[in-house]
């Protein structure tokens, strides 16, 4: 069956391909590649990323037991530096009792009539050693140890002349307590705290036959005055 047209040129429709349906058609080619290209970049990245973190994850596997060892390592440190620091404070606050008293000993004054009954040492801190010496005791002088001492004399003038002997020495302080006299037997019962200066690390070595400690100035003469203890009845 054929079909005629019989329509006027101007009413029959066209059916040429317009420019419209050919921009069309490269559109799509166009709108195709738009989508395309940046799914396929977004999927590049996303491998290479995943093959960065497979390359991490490998390393890290392989790290890990380095890692434990460090923190293993890094513990020991801590305890070994908690250990260190115990053993310097123990060996900043170590005091050398024997050669306290053999300094202290050889400063005794023979003849003085004063017999020391009791003694006994203890490390002066520092904040109590500052009170002190606001309080006008030890004043210029660096105490780190105390011994505290309690005995009979003779005389006042006997106990005077004893805790000058120390005083007057630049290696010791004095702290006066009390004096009491006994109606019955006529002594002088006495207590004092005598304080051992600290000395600057020996810049010498000691000569032959000696221990190493040091030993005091020779305590000038004493003087035959109460002095400082006037106030002693």
């Amino acid at each position: 069956m054929v079909e005629v047209n019989l329509l006027p040129q101007q009413y029959r429709k066209q059916s040429q391909p317009s420019a419209w349906r050919f921009a069309t058609y490269a559109l799509l080619p166009l709108t195709l590649a738009a989508i395309a290209i940046p799914e396929a970049l977004t999927a590049s990245t996303i491998r290479d990323l995943r093959g960065q973190i497979d390359a991490l994850n490998g390393e890290i596997t392989t790290l890990t037991p380095a890692k434990r060892e460090f923190d293993d390592l890094k513990r020991e440190q801590t305890t070994l530096e908690q250990v260190t620091a115990v053993a310097g404070q123990l060996r900043d606050q170590k005091t050398y009792w024997s050669n306290d008293i053999a300094a202290f000993s050889a400063q005794l004054p023979t003849g003085s009539g004063v017999s020391v009954k009791t003694m006994s040492v203890r490390p002066v801190d520092p904040a109590a050693l500052a009170s002190q010496q606001q309080a006008g005791i030890y004043s210029g002088k660096n105490v780190v140890r105390e011994f505290d001492l309690s005995g009979t004399a003779s005389s006042q003038q006997a106990v005077v002349n004893f805790l000058n002997t120390f005083e007057n020495n630049p290696n010791f302080g004095v702290n006066f307590k009390n004096l009491q006299r006994d109606p019955d037997g006529g002594l002088y019962s006495f207590s004092a705290t005598v304080g051992i200066v600290a000395q600057p690390p020996a810049s010498t070595t000691p000569a032959a036959g000696t221990s190493g400690t040091v030993t005091p100035a020779a305590a000038p003469a004493a003087p035959t005055s109460p002095g400082g203890t006037s106030g002693v009845q």
